[in-house]
């Protein structure tokens, strides 16, 4: 359905990861020489670290969901055409892997952890476009909640004296998926996916945009199950959300 697939982002921003590293070594090889892989957060002299945090915020996300059987040729794919969405997140401290300085703020490698959850209903079967859905009567809705450590570079300030920040990062981890309702199969309305939540491989990317506690997301994220049929979840979008520190 879409040009780039969660697989696929994450590859390009592991890739962009290594440029950026790649950029900055350089930057700090002709004025002051990095520093030890090993960094404490006081000696991370401007640059600012997030402690443990509890997010929300309210994004605007097209949620794919696509299931097949055994029984039926090709894939079902039923979409919201995009929809309002609550952005639900729950963060660990960051931590350093690797720092280099720049003319402006610093450039930092490092991991923390992420627990996402949210809520998504699809009513809109995909036939003759590969965006869009039509109402046909098919509808399949649920939760999600998925937990993956994520690696992430971190740049900032983006200018002198400012509290912004971009943080590119993604990640793989385990997550939990329910999905019921009705999809559509060779013209045949066939119930799908189970009122119980589903053990499922969780995959997240995302750019992230950090003012202070506040922060603008690009992300994209995906569900995949193979609990008797063969079922995935697919959400990409934007948003604006307030981070608590606790």
């Amino acid at each position: 359905m879409n040009p780039f697939s969660i697989k696929q982002s994450g590859v390009l921003a592991f890739i962009l990861l290594l440029v950026f590293a790649e950029y900055a070594q350089a930057d700090g090889d002709t004025g002051q020489s990095a520093q030890p892989a090993s960094i404490g957060v006081s000696s991370l002299a401007k640059f600012t670290l997030d402690n443990e945090s509890f997010t929300l915020g309210l994004g605007y996300s097209q949620v794919t969901y696509k299931t097949s059987q055994a029984n039926s040729t090709g894939e079902s794919q039923i979409t919201d055409n995009g929809a309002p969405s609550p952005i639900i997140e729950l963060n660990s401290s960051e931590k350093v892997l690797k720092k280099w300085p720049m003319k402006v703020g610093s450039a930092v490698l490092g991991w923390d952890i992420n627990a996402s959850a949210s809520v998504f209903d699809t009513r809109y079967q995909i036939t003759n476009s590969a965006l869009r859905g039509q109402n046909i009567g098919t509808d399949v809705s649920g939760e999600y909640i998925g937990v993956a450590p994520i690696l992430f570079l971190k740049i900032g300030p983006l200018y002198p004296g400012s509290d912004l920040y971009l943080k590119i990062g993604g990640g793989i981890g385990p997550g939990l998926l329910r999905s019921s309702g009705t999809a559509d199969f060779n013209g045949t309305i066939t119930p799908v996916g189970s009122s119980s939540p589903v053990f499922s491989l969780y995959r997240t990317a995302s750019w992230q945009f950090q003012m202070g506690h506040w922060y603008f997301d690009i992300l994209g994220k995906g569900f995949t199950t193979e609990s008797g049929q063969h079922s995935s979840l697919e959400s990409y979008g934007f948003g604006v959300a307030y981070r608590f520190g606790l």
